[in-house]
Order: C-alpha cells, then sequence, then structure tokens
C-alpha cells in the first residue's frame, strides 16, 4: 500500500510538477491567465502602505508580487517563503541584486529571525486541494496572522464560483470571514475583483486605532 503523503509535501510535489511541465510562469503558479494573478495582488494593495515596511509574502512562488510591486515604485522590506524549492531557486536568482531574502518552509514550520512582519500576504495558498488541505485552512491563517503586527491579506478560490475546476480548493467567504471576525474585529472582505476568488484583510492593529 502507497503511504499518503502530508499535504504539504503532496503540494510541494504538485508545484514540482508545474514547474517542470510549465516553467517559470503563471501556469506553473497554478492561474490560468497572468491577469487573474494581478488582480489577486492589487486586492491585497488594500491592506495598507507597504513602502518601507517589512513584508513576508507565505507562498511566494517566483516572486511575482515583488515584482509587481517594484513596477508601482512600492519597496518593503521583503521577504519571501515558499514549500516548493524550484520556485525558491528561481526567486534567488531572479532577485539576487535586491535586498530581498527567501527561504524554503512551510506556513506552518517556518520561524523567522527576526520575530513578526509588518504585514504577512498570502496569495494561491490554498488553491490546490491535497488531502488534508481543508483541515490546515484555520492553523494556518492562524499562524500568518500571529507573524503579522500591523495586517494579513490571505485569498481563497470561492465556493461560490459559477465554474470549478478540479482538483482546486474550494471554500465559502462567510466561513473564512467568521474564522476572521473571530480573531480580530478589523477584517476587510473583497469578492469584486473576480468571479471565482476572494481575499480577507485582517488587521491585527485596527485602521481607526493606527496612525
Amino acid at each position: 500500500m502507497t503511504r499518503a503523503l502530508r499535504p504539504e509535501f503532496e503540494t510541494a510535489r504538485w508545484y514540482r510538477d508545474h514547474v517542470r511541465r510549465f516553467g517559470y510562469g503563471y501556469k506553473a503558479l497554478g492561474y490560468g491567465r497572468r491577469a487573474s494573478q494581478e488582480k489577486r495582488f492589487t486586492a491585497a494593495l488594500a491592506l495598507g502602505a507597504l513602502h518601507g515596511r517589512s513584508l513576508l509574502d507565505m507562498g511566494c512562488g517566483f516572486g511575482d508580487f515583488l515584482a509587481f510591486l517594484d513596477a508601482r515604485g512600492v519597496h518593503p522590506r521583503y521577504t519571501g517563503v515558499d514549500i516548493c524549492p524550484p520556485m525558491i531557486e528561481r526567486c534567488k536568482r531572479r532577485f539576487r541584486e535586491t535586498n530581498a531574502r527567501f527561504f524554503i518552509g512551510d506556513a506552518l514550520d517556518w520561524e523567522p529571525e527576526e520575530g513578526a512582519f509588518d504585514y504577512v500576504f498570502a496569495s494561491g495558498i490554498f488553491g490546490y486541494a491535497a488531502k488534508g488541505t481543508r483541515a490546515r485552512l484555520q492553523p494556518t491563517v492562524e499562524r500568518l496572522f500571529c507573524l503579522a503586527d500591523t495586517g494579513l491579506a490571505v485569498n481563497f478560490l470561492s465556493g461560490c464560483a459559477p465554474r470549478r475546476s478540479p482538483g482546486r480548493l474550494y471554500v465559502y467567504p462567510w466561513d473564512m470571514l467568521q474564522l476572521a471576525l473571530g480573531m480580530t474585529p478589523a477584517v476587510r472582505l473583497d469578492h469584486a475583483y473576480l468571479p471565482n476568488d476572494f481575499t480577507l484583510c485582517m488587521y491585527k492593529t485596527p485602521p481607526w486605532n493606527q496612525e
């Protein structure tokens, strides 16, 4: 009998296979179009002013969010973490002339040397429906929120999507909103940028108390 892989190992293998198949592009990350990836990035910008702040990009892929910010003149103190080694290797080559740092790690296990970050961003980390991934939703969101001094932006494939792709994990926005509100009273939910995706912005320091 073949022993089932832990969800994070199965997910890492899925992305390695996609890198071999599609190379260093958005399709290897599971996106159908570059535009849909960038719409998710734009939704995350509602989190706050990232320029000059410490930012953890959990599930950074090829560092596309860093390139997206740079093209818009936004330069955070950036740390990228991903479970897939070929992606981190690509990031280190792609951004070797910057101060960005990259590490291989899983959201539930990786420990930063410097403690928490001003902001944490996670895009697409729940996209692949490896066995056991649904059970990791709550502990992962809780863990990422603990790593944020100010706020967390995280997105999900929506259970309200008019069409679903096989092998992908879909969750209902009201379930994640209930989870988020159990952690902080300051939550923003955006389900308006794509029909099959939504973003939660959760604030450790509520915007009404920020300077």
